[in-house]
């Protein structure tokens, strides 16, 4: 007779150790189900008050949940156990610098570096505080110790970047982003700062930190390019160097083409020779200065070379000869934008969408920037996340295929704690199968997680959190019977 085969799922067959309970926490936190680790982690405490690694979990847990008070209980309990465990000066440090209190923070950091002088993490932490004190030198400091200990994290490159921006030292920051750029080239906020920088180089002019949309949105005299998120193709690039080369023959046969003229321009925008679109729309403005859009054309190379106000102003007369003109309402806001003159570049993006209500784009710029300068969420400011998640909304409505719409979606949602509608959310982008690549690549971008090597569209949704409940249920369960069995043992 067959033996009888044991059922292993069986969730009563023996009492779960503090071990196993700690290690499910461990697996629901690694895919973000940081409630129901906690979770967890309390139970295996219960069951052994002094675990202080359960505390330790539970307090990185509460980090990631912004429960920056209840983290700094947990990792008290985790130093009154082990009063050598430098990780936990570290995290508390970092705790206590989120909640305001740098001297105590301070104090951490420096404890967790005479404890163990080579932990890269504490003089991160503690270079941290520096900045947020205004200590920029010390700060630097600190960072360069935490690159001589860990000379290939990308992120520490950054951050010393971003201080030396701090202090005018364009030419130090741009070294900097350019090695972070060197050891993790998805980092398109090390981009973007390195973009920042050489501008503030050339015009001695003190780097913006913080929310730049005039950088996110496209070139010639309408939006229709994504700089940040999408590149010219070759096909792409081969089309405008074609239509170069027809407005050159158009001119060569009658100099006075004002249209030929403008549609190389035009062209030359797209391929970002600035310098010749401005030479080609002057001399189509020369002949027809009525012409709005070659006033907008302009606009954009002006703003590309940084010549803002200039670009502002052609904005204007293109806007007073065409009133109706959406998109160069739209361009004026985003130049506004980066200037941080939000309140009317709201406004241009306003009237860009009331000419235009089908305009993409320009909800999700209105979108974006909502949901940027927005504190976290709270009951005063719901209506503004709502007033950028419809912009999200209309945005794909009216563009199905723009990705960043749906990471503005997504984001939101998650901002918000509708972690339904978020992963609903996902799913809706993971359909664009076409633009898998993209997806892939602007969630690297965004740090959402560390996809590695992910080749097909079920490992995307499992990294994403759509894996079936029932699935997650066996993996916990089954990782309790495998810790259960080897501690038996």
């Amino acid at each position: 007779m067959a033996k009888k085969r044991r059922n292993t799922r069986s969730r009563n067959r023996r009492k779960r150790s503090p071990k196993a309970y700690n290690t499910s926490g461990l697996s629901k936190a690694s895919r973000g189900r940081y409630i129901e680790a906690i979770e967890d982690y309390d139970k295996a405490i219960q069951l052994k008050p002094d675990y202080a690694e359960a505390y330790y979990n539970r307090g990185v847990s509460n980090i990631h949940l912004e429960e920056f008070d209840d983290a700094i209980e947990d990792f008290d309990q985790v130093i009154e156990l082990n009063p050598e465990n430098a990780n936990a000066y570290v995290e508390r440090g970092y705790s206590k610098n989120m909640i305001s209190e740098e001297a105590a923070a301070m104090e951490d950091c420096n404890t967790a570096i005479h404890l163990k002088p080579d932990l890269s993490e504490a003089y991160h932490v503690r270079s941290d505080v520096h900045f947020d004190l205004d200590d920029y030198a010390s700060a630097i400091e600190d960072l360069d110790e935490a690159i001589r200990l860990r000379p290939d994290h990308a992120e520490l490159y950054y951050k010393r970047g971003f201080v030396k921006g701090h202090t005018k030292d364009y030419e130090a920051a741009i070294a900097d982003f350019d090695e972070a750029i060197r050891l993790d080239p998805t980092n398109d906020a090390a981009h973007h700062m390195r973009d920042i920088a050489i501008e503030a180089l050339e015009e001695d002019a003190p780097i913006v930190i913080g929310p730049d949309p005039a950088n996110l949105l496209g070139a010639g005299d309408t939006p229709l390019e994504i700089d940040e998120f999408m590149r010219l193709d070759d096909e792409e690039i081969e089309a405008h160097e074609a239509d170069i080369e027809a407005a050159n023959e158009a001119i060569r046969s009658n100099p006075e083409d004002i249209e030929a003229y403008y549609e190389r321009a035009v062209a030359q925008n797209h391929l970002a020779s600035f310098e010749a679109a401005i030479s080609d729309f002057d001399k189509t403005i020369g002949q027809k200065p009525e012409f709005a859009e070659a006033y907008s054309g302009r606009a954009y190379a002006k703003d590309k070379l940084g010549h803002t106000e200039a670009a502002i102003a052609d904005y204007d007369e293109a806007i007073r000869l065409k009133p109706d003109y959406s998109e160069a309402y739209f361009n004026r806001g985003l130049i506004k934008a980066g200037l941080h003159q939000y309140e009317t570049a709201m406004a241009d993006f306003d009237d860009a969408i009331r000419l235009n209500p089908e305009f993409a784009v320009a909800y999700f710029t209105r979108g974006f920037i909502t949901s940027t300068l927005v504190e976290e969420p709270n009951k005063d400011n719901i209506e503004q996340y709502e007033a950028a998640l419809a912009d999200y909304e209309n945005a794909i409505r009216f563009e199905p295929d723009f990705l960043p719409a749906y990471f503005g979606r997504i984001e939101t949602n998650a901002m918000l704690g509708r972690e339904d509608a978020a992963h609903a959310a996902v799913e809706d982008m993971l359909q664009l199968q076409s633009h898998l690549a993209e997806i892939v690549n602007m969630a690297k971008a965004a740090g959402i997680f560390d996809i590695g090597e992910m080749e097909d569209m079920e490992d995307i949704a499992g990294i994403f959190g759509m894996e079936d409940a029932e699935d997650i249920e066996d993996i916990d369960t089954n990782l309790i019977e495998i810790i259960d069995t080897e501690e038996e043992e």
